[in-house]
C-alpha cells in the first residue's frame, strides 16, 4: 500500500505539472497538492492497517473471519496496479529525460513588455517596442528567436519564467516594461536565464520620445552583447534598420497602430493608420511595405481585383525597397503579391528572403508553406510546417494549420490532442480546430456541429445543417452566406447557377462558378471559366485552389464534352500526377480519396471508383452529392455496388441527422446565441425518454 501510494502520488504531481504548463490550472495549485498528498500518506497506511477489502465491501480487519479473508487476492491486485504505475512512471521519466531534449542554448523568447502607462489604449505602443526588439534579435545569426505570437501568448498570465521557457523550449527570456507619459518614456528590460532564473543583464532607460529609436538600438545592442558573452555568439552588432531609426516618431506611432491591427486581421482599419503614417513621413519604409501587404491581403479577400492591388501595392513596395533594400517586409510584400498573381515560384523566393532577414517572421513562414503546397513541393512543405511550429509553437493559426496538416496525413489522433491543447489556450480557436477535424476528416457531423456553434462565424455550422437536410436552419444560422451554398447542398444546380453568374477573374470565384456549371451539365459554359482558372496555375500543376485536383478533372470532363480528348487527357494527367505525389508524401484523407474516385470515373474504371469511394466513406465522406461532384458519377447510377455505397452514406447521414436534432433541440451549446425553429424540433423525442 505504501509503494502504491508513493508511485500514484508522484504521477499525480506530474499530471498537475502538465496541467499547470497548459494553463488549465493556476500555478499555485502545485504547492497545495504536495502537502495534501503528504498528509494523506499516513492516513492511507492507517486505513489499510485496520481495514480490509472483502467481497461484501470494506470492513474492520478484526471483524473478518480468517477463513473468509481475501487479502491474498487483494494483495495480488495491488501488485499488478503498482507494477502498472511503475511502468507508467518509468515511461514518463524517460520521456521527460531523453525524448524531450533540452532547449537550444542559443535561444530566446521576447515576452510582451508590460504597459505601465495606465492607459490601455497605449498597449499597442509597448507591444510595438517589444516587437521591434524581437525583430532585431531575430537578425542575430546563430540565435533562435521565438516568434511574436507564441511569445505574446503569455501576456497577462501568471506563469513563472521557467514554465514559460519550458513551453517555448528556450534557454533565455527577455522581459520588461514600458511607461509612456507625454513625450517621456521609461523602458526597463532584463535578460533571464530560464534554468537558473538568474538575471544576466538588466537596465532602465529614461528618454524623450524622440529618442525612442536610439533607445531600441541601445537595448538591442546591450542584449546582443550580453548574449555574446554568455553564449559565445559571433554575431555582429544588432541594430534597427536605418529606415526605422530615422523615422518621424508620430509616423512610427501610427505605423505601430496599423501593424497591430493588421496582426489581428482588422485590415481595413490597419490601412487607415498606415496611410496616416505615410502622410506624416513619406520616407518611412516599413509603413510603405506594410501598407502594400495589407492591400494585397484585401485582394486575397476579394475586396480588390488583382489589377487594383498591383496599382496600389507595387509603388509602395518599390518605394520601400529604394529606402531600405534589406527590409524583410519588402520581400514579404512581394511574396504575398506574387501569390495573389499565382506566381508561386516568386512567392517562395521572396518569402525565403524575408525569412533570411527576419527568421521569426510568422506571416512569411505561412506564405511560404502555402506556395510550396501549390507548387506540389510536398516534402519541402512538410518541413516548412515543422519549422513553423518550432518557431511559433503556441500561435493559434500555426497550431490550427498544423492540425489540418496532421489530418491530411491521416494522423487524426495527434490532431485531436493538438486541438485539445488549443482549446485550453483559446476556446474559439480550439472549437474551430475540433470542428474541422470532426466534420471534414471523420464525418462526425453532430460532434463537429457542437464545436462549430461555438465559433462566432457559423459557416461550418451551416455546412453541417445542410448536409443533414436541415436547409432552412442552414440558411438561418448563417444568413450572410450565398444562397448558392444551400442550393448546392440540395443538388439544385439550376438555382445554384443563377447565384454565380459573371464571376470575377479570381481563382476561387472561377472554380465555384465553373464547378457549379459542370454539376448542372452546362459544360460549354463551364469550360472558359475553368480554362481561365487553369491558366493561372503553375505549368504542369492543378488549378491553385483547395479543390485544385478536382477542378482540373472538371476541366478534363468539359474538354471531353467539347470534343477535345487530347486536352482532356492532358488535364487529367496533371491531376493524376498530383494525386500520386500527395500519396507518396503520406497524404491520405477524404478529399484525396474522393478525387481518386472522380479521376477513376473519368477513366471509366468502375472497380477503382468503388474502391476509392469506400475509402473516402471510411475517412468521413458524409454527402449524398459526394462533395459537389455528383455529375462525375452519373454514369454509375445503376451500378449495384455504387447504389449500395450511396445507401450506406444515406444511412450514415440519417444517423448524424438524428444526433444533430438531439444536439440542437436538447443540448444546444449556445442557447443565447441561436435557437432552432420550433417546427424543427416538433416530434423529436429526447434520447432516453419515451414519446407521448
Amino acid at each position: 500500500m505504501a509503494v502504491l501510494y508513493v508511485v500514484a502520488a508522484w504521477l499525480i504531481m506530474q499530471v498537475v505539472g502538465v496541467l499547470i504548463d497548459l494553463g488549465s490550472v493556476p500555478e499555485r495549485i502545485g504547492p497545495i497538492i504536495l502537502p495534501l498528498l503528504v498528509i494523506g500518506f499516513p492516513i492511507a497506511l492507517i486505513f489499510s492497517w485496520f481495514y480490509e477489502l472483502t467481497s461484501e465491501g470494506i470492513n474492520l480487519e478484526q471483524d473478518v473471519d480468517a477463513a473468509e479473508s481475501i487479502t491474498h487476492v487483494t494483495g495480488r491486485r495491488i501488485d499488478f496496479i503498482v507494477i502498472s504505475l511503475l511502468c507508467a512512471a518509468v515511461i514518463l521519466f524517460a520521456y521527460d529525460k531523453w525524448w524531450i531534449g533540452p532547449p537550444p542554448e542559443k535561444s530566446i523568447a521576447v515576452l510582451a513588455f508590460e504597459n505601465m502607462s495606465g492607459d490601455p489604449d497605449q498597449e499597442y505602443f509597448s507591444d510595438g517596442i517589444t516587437e521591434e526588439l524581437l525583430n532585431v534579435l531575430a537578425g542575430v545569426p546563430e540565435l533562435t528567436v521565438i516568434s511574436r505570437s507564441s511569445a505574446f501568448s503569455f501576456k497577462g498570465k501568471d506563469l513563472s519564467i521557467r514554465k514559460i521557457a519550458e513551453q517555448l523550449n528556450v534557454a533565455h527570456v527577455l522581459e520588461g516594461s514600458v511607461r509612456r507619459d507625454g513625450n517621456r518614456i521609461r523602458i526597463t528590460a532584463q535578460l533571464i536565464e530560464a534554468s537558473s532564473d538568474a538575471h544576466l543583464w538588466s537596465q532602465s532607460y529614461d528618454r524623450e520620445l524622440g529618442d525612442i529609436f536610439a533607445v531600441q538600438d541601445e537595448i538591442a545592442e546591450a542584449i546582443s552583447d550580453a548574449l555574446k558573452v554568455e553564449l559565445a555568439l559571433v554575431a555582429g552588432k544588432a541594430m534597427l534598420p536605418a529606415s526605422t531609426s530615422d523615422a518621424n516618431t508620430d509616423a512610427y506611432d501610427a505605423y505601430l497602430q496599423g501593424r497591430e491591427l493588421f496582426r489581428t486581421r482588422e485590415v481595413e482599419k490597419a490601412v487607415l493608420h498606415l496611410e496616416r503614417s505615410l502622410r506624416l513621413d513619406y520616407n518611412f519604409a516599413p509603413a510603405h511595405a506594410q501598407l502594400a501587404i495589407a492591400t494585397t491581403l484585401l485582394g486575397h479577400r476579394g475586396v480588390y481585383s488583382l489589377e487594383e492591388v498591383m496599382r496600389i501595392a507595387v509603388p509602395h513596395l518599390d518605394r520601400a525597397q529604394k529606402l531600405d533594400p534589406d527590409l524583410a517586409e519588402v520581400h514579404a510584400g512581394r511574396a504575398i503579391l506574387a501569390g495573389l498573381a499565382g506566381d508561386f515560384e516568386t512567392e517562395v523566393e521572396h518569402a525565403q528572403r524575408a525569412l533570411e532577414l527576419n527568421p521569426s517572421y510568422g506571416d512569411a513562414m505561412n506564405w511560404l508553406q502555402v506556395a510550396l503546397f501549390f507548387l506540389g513541393r510536398y516534402e519541402e512543405h512538410d518541413l516548412s510546417m515543422e519549422k513553423m511550429l518550432t518557431a511559433d509553437p503556441l500561435d493559434f493559426v500555426v497550431r490550427f494549420n498544423y492540425a489540418e496538416w496532421l489530418c491530411q496525413n491521416g494522423r487524426n489522433d495527434e490532431a485531436r490532442k493538438l486541438a485539445d491543447q488549443v482549446l485550453v489556450q483559446d476556446s474559439q480557436w480550439g472549437a474551430w480546430a475540433h470542428a474541422n477535424l470532426s466534420i471534414f476528416y471523420e464525418g462526425k457531423l453532430a460532434e463537429g456541429l457542437s464545436y462549430a456553434l461555438q465559433v462566432p462565424e457559423h459557416r461550418w455550422a451551416s455546412w453541417v445543417l445542410s448536409r443533414v437536410g436541415e436547409y432552412d436552419e442552414a440558411g438561418r444560422i448563417a444568413p450572410g452566406m450565398s444562397p448558392w451554398f444551400v442550393d448546392a447542398s440540395q443538388g439544385d444546380w439550376d438555382s445554384a447557377v443563377r447565384t454565380v453568374q459573371d464571376p470575377p477573374d479570381h481563382v476561387d470565384d472561377l472554380v465555384i462558378a465553373g464547378g457549379t456549371l459542370v454539376q448542372a451539365g452546362r459544360y460549354r459554359e463551364a469550360l472558359p471559366l475553368l480554362e481561365r482558372a487553369q491558366a493561372k496555375a503553375p505549368e504542369g500543376r492543378p488549378i491553385a485552389h483547395e479543390l485544385g485536383a478536382r477542378a482540373t478533372i472538371w476541366l478534363a470532363e468539359a474538354r471531353r464534352y467539347m470534343g477535345d480528348e487530347d486536352g482532356a487527357q492532358l488535364a487529367a494527367g496533371i491531376s493524376r500526377r498530383d494525386l500520386a505525389a500527395q500519396r507518396a508524401a503520406g497524404r491520405d484523407h477524404v478529399d484525396l480519396r474522393l478525387n481518386e474516385a472522380i479521376l477513376a470515373a473519368f477513366d471509366n474504371d468502375t472497380d477503382r471508383v468503388i474502391a476509392s469511394l469506400e475509402k473516402a466513406i471510411e475517412r468521413g465522406l458524409r454527402d449524398l452529392a459526394f462533395h459537389y461532384s455528383a455529375a462525375s458519377f452519373a454514369q454509375f447510377e445503376d451500378e449495384p455496388r455504387f447504389v449500395a455505397l450511396r445507401d450506406e452514406v444515406e444511412r450514415l447521414i440519417a444517423e448524424e441527422h438524428d444526433n444533430v436534432l438531439q444536439l440542437i433541440c436538447f443540448n444546444n451549446p449556445v442557447p443565447d446565441d441561436w435557437q432552432p425553429l420550433p417546427e424543427t424540433c416538433d416530434g423529436v423525442v429526447e434520447q432516453g425518454k419515451s414519446g407521448v
